[in-house]
């Protein structure tokens, strides 16, 4: 080959990596994901800063999800941990209803407050747990939950918000937390 061959094969690769990079750096940006809690504020569900993990659960996953939850309380005092629970509703209560699951909800916020304070000395827990009661299924969507469940999943994200692990059947709480311990 001419050295004019071997210039322009170079130069193509130079502008073509120059085309690409741009596009290589955002690749490892995670998109940020985001829903509000039962108090109407924004939520960075794959927030930085800490380590969160993000469960699915529904009405018919009550008992499931609360024994998660319970199986999660040794890492709820750690201040790089978030713990985020996004409610799947989608079409399950009318608009004129949904004030009053979101005041059921701030109730039961309130009794795992109070548990959590009394058993762990751990105070105000709700604000590193928001739970999101998602009524359009925007933030179900947004982290890949298409469907309606049974079981509980789950979605660890790190500290940067790049998703490290995702649990699809999370019913056995003890696999929960040696996966967890195996990550923080």
């Amino acid at each position: 080959m001419s050295r004019f061959v071997h210039r322009a094969a170079r130069t193509g690769l130079a502008t073509l990596l120059l085309a690409i990079t741009p596009f290589a750096a955002r690749a490892g940006t995670p998109v940020p994901i985001s829903g509000q809690d039962v108090d109407g504020h924004a939520v960075a569900v794959n927030g930085r800063g800490h380590y969160t993990v993000v469960m699915y659960t529904n009405p018919d996953l009550e008992d499931e999800s609360r024994q998660m939850t319970l199986a999660l309380d040794s890492y709820r005092a750690r201040p790089d941990f978030a713990l985020i629970r996004v409610v799947d509703l989608r079409g399950d209560v009318p608009p004129q209803m949904r004030g009053i699951v979101r005041g059921q909800i701030r109730k039961e916020m309130a009794r795992e407050n109070k548990r959590l304070k009394d058993e762990r000395g751990i105070a105000n827990a709700s604000a590193r747990a928001p739970i999101i009661p998602d009524f359009s299924g925007s933030t179900l969507d947004a982290l890949g939950w298409s469907s309606t469940y049974s079981q509980v999943h789950l979605v660890v994200y790190d500290q940067h918000g790049n998703e490290i692990k995702r649990l699809a059947d999370a019913s056995d709480p003890k696999q929960v937390t040696r996966t967890l311990d195996a990550i923080l």
